[in-house]
């Protein structure tokens, strides 16, 4: 969209139409820094101040560039101090943090059953690989829920699972577990305006245990418009620690499956299900991936 976002500039919106079954929407991206010519922005990323080199990312609809993108010298992995140090070549850091401006004013409901898939989890943010969109350590935001309990007209909690077993995080259902802070409890829900959530994952080795076991971590924000004492400050809703085990395998055009994360997708999928109480979007903007943390937004 040209304006409407958050400082009334250009927005990505997925729209979910009212009984229909669209089940690929997204948009999706490596953790790389990218060239001005080939990120929209005219500029090139900063790329951690200048310390890792932007690459061009040349793609349009229907290539194959993001399957193919491991098989490059720069294809912007994170994880384990000790995978770094097996494969440098390949990651450009251990922890990261992504920030994602999320807009969520419809209130659908739960997705209907379809006829593969009963009980249905949607997605919103997920973090992934450029390997496959389908992986063992996909780390899923919820987009509408049955499992959630969503209800039309209630605004949706904000959830997580683990492709490791398609269960969420929070609920000590992750090997290994160890939850400091759980949104099941806290029941952090979106606003309806631009919300704010911020990542911060620590890779662990693969299936670690002890201290080499994978850290997850959410803050969030309602929209400041809304609510204006948050404005500047963020609540912690996810805190947890579990034994992360990844897809390691080669695809058809030889990418190598890493330990670790190095993609982003935002997108409003929700396994073919076909909505009958209404049409909805999800909007996002302001989507910034950082190796230190970013301040919460002021407006």
């Amino acid at each position: 969209m040209s304006s409407g976002g958050v400082d009334n500039g250009p927005f990505l919106r997925l729209t979910y139409p009212l009984g229909a079954s669209t089940g690929s929407m997204y948009w999706y991206r490596p953790f790389n820094a990218l060239t001005g010519a080939t990120n929209g922005r005219g500029q090139n990323d900063p790329g951690a101040g200048g310390t890792i080199a932007p690459v061009a990312f040349n793609v349009s609809d229907g290539s194959t560039t993001l399957y193919s993108w491991g098989t490059q010298p720069n294809p912007g992995w994170y994880g384990s101090p000790s995978d770094q140090a097996a494969n440098p070549s390949k990651y450009q850091g251990n922890d990261f943090y992504v920030q994602v401006r999320v807009r969520r004013t419809g209130t659908p409901g739960a997705p209907p059953d379809s006829s593969q898939y009963s009980n249905i989890t949607g997605k919103s943010v997920w973090l992934t690989t450029t390997n496959s969109t389908y992986t063992a350590q996909e780390l899923v935001t919820y987009g509408q829920s049955a499992g959630a309990g969503d209800v039309q007209g209630v605004q949706s909690r904000h959830l997580v699972y683990d492709g490791q077993n398609f269960s969420p995080l929070g609920q000590n259902n992750q090997p290994n577990e160890s939850v400091t802070l759980s949104n099941w409890t806290l029941n952090w829900r979106y606003s309806g305006g631009w919300d704010t959530l911020l990542y911060h994952v620590t890779p662990g080795t693969p299936g670690g245990t002890g201290s080499n076991r994978t850290h997850f971590e959410v803050w969030a924000q309602h929209d400041p418009a809304l609510i204006p004492s948050e404005a500047g400050h963020y609540t912690k809703i996810w805190d947890t620690t579990f034994s992360q085990s990844y897809d390691t395998s080669t695809n058809s055009v030889g990418a190598p499956g890493l330990p670790g994360w190095n993609a982003l997708i935002l997108a409003i999928y929700h396994n073919g299900s076909q909505f009958t109480t209404s049409s909805f979007n999800y909007d996002y903007d302001q989507v910034i991936f950082s190796k230190a943390t970013i301040p919460a937004p002021t407006k």
